[in-house]
């Protein structure tokens, strides 16, 4: 990238009347051809923060004339694209303000990765766990272990026992939650010898066990779901974050949901500033990326304005984890 980098101004024509900065998304280099401007929200969002006027130009051909002065820097990418990034100044004044903006996200410019954490949410609350889940996120809306283990707490509780949901909050009607290893030190029950537990569909597997060694210490008699019901589906997803935060300099996360000292809250595009920005040669994301719980997911946005600074390679990392329930079939044809 830095040896076809070029940092350039000359006259072109003015777009508009006013004195209102012009950030393009793309335009036609007398030269370079059709050049591609990613980045040119964040470069708006960084003027306005600074009370420039501006607006995003759509990306074309440049307004013929004089009146305006396009200062831009433009490099070419891995496939023969070229990218940049490019703003047009109506007036000598605010040519300063244009030359400033191309000079701070130039000093951005470099290659990058972006990892992204694509692995599954947990299951959410409620009888049948249903997902909120984002498009990212395809297949079934629902834990895979959830019908299972909602006709495995009916059969228990059929036979009379008291059943507890082991892990986070959450369960079916006429469980017992026991959320952590305090939770089954605590515990006090009428019958011991008739009790029975399930995993609380994405409860984190390594919680799980934990909490089912102090039981099982404390009531020799619980019987419970065999693992073959586990949803593992957490387990994975604290994998993956941990998979990415060791990979990345820095990590974009929803509020709340922050992995580790390296991690910032994603405040929307206009949070991506140089100064976060410049130093960052792998970046994590942790998908589904939101702005408060009700914003879309922000992830493939981030990625495209991150292009735009600089050549991108982007990475999906997820870990996934298997049940295999045929043991004694195998075992029996291997014999």
């Amino acid at each position: 990238m830095n040896r076809s980098r070029l940092t350039e101004e000359f006259e072109v024509g003015s777009f508009g009347s006013g004195g209102e900065l012009a950030v393009l998304s793309g335009f036609v280099h007398p030269v370079r051809g059709p050049v591609v401007c990613p980045a040119a929200r964040l470069v708006a969002g960084w003027l306005g923060r600074r009370g420039v006027a501006c607006r995003v130009v759509e990306g074309g051909s440049l307004p013929a004339g004089r009146g305006g002065r396009l200062h831009a820097t433009t490099y070419l990418d891995l496939d023969g694209s070229v990218t940049g990034i490019a703003v047009v100044a109506p007036t000598a004044p605010a040519s300063l303000a244009a030359a400033e903006a191309v000079r701070v996200w130039s000093a951005t410019l470099r290659t990058r990765r972006v990892i992204v954490c694509a692995a599954e949410p947990d299951c959410g609350n409620g009888a049948g766990f249903p997902a909120q889940r984002p498009e990212r996120f395809r297949g079934s809306a629902q834990c895979a272990g959830a019908a299972a283990t909602a006709a495995t707490v009916r059969q228990y509780l059929e036979r009379g026992d008291t059943v507890l949901a082991l892990g986070a909050e959450g369960g079916w009607e006429g469980c017992v939650p026991v959320v952590d290893v305090s939770g089954a030190r605590a515990l006090q029950v009428g019958d011991p010898e008739r009790l029975s537990f399930v995993q609380r569909p994405c409860a984190p597997v390594e919680e799980v066990a934990g909490i089912l060694a102090v039981l099982r210490a404390r009531f020799p008699m619980l019987r419970g779901q065999h693992p073959d019901q586990w949803c593992y589906r957490s387990s994975d997803r604290g994998r993956g974050i941990r998979a990415v935060v060791e990979s990345s300099d820095l990590v974009l996360a929803s509020e709340g949901d922050l992995p580790g000292p390296r991690s910032v809250t994603f405040g929307g595009l206009e949070s991506l500033t140089p100064e976060l920005l410049a130093p960052v040669a792998t970046l994590g994301v942790i998908a589904p990326l939101r702005v408060g719980a009700a914003g879309g997911d922000a992830t493939d946005a981030v990625i495209d304005v991150v292009g735009g600074l600089g050549p991108l390679s982007v990475v999906h990392h997820r870990s996934v984890t298997s049940v295999r329930s045929d043991v004694h079939a195998r075992a029996s044809r291997g014999s």
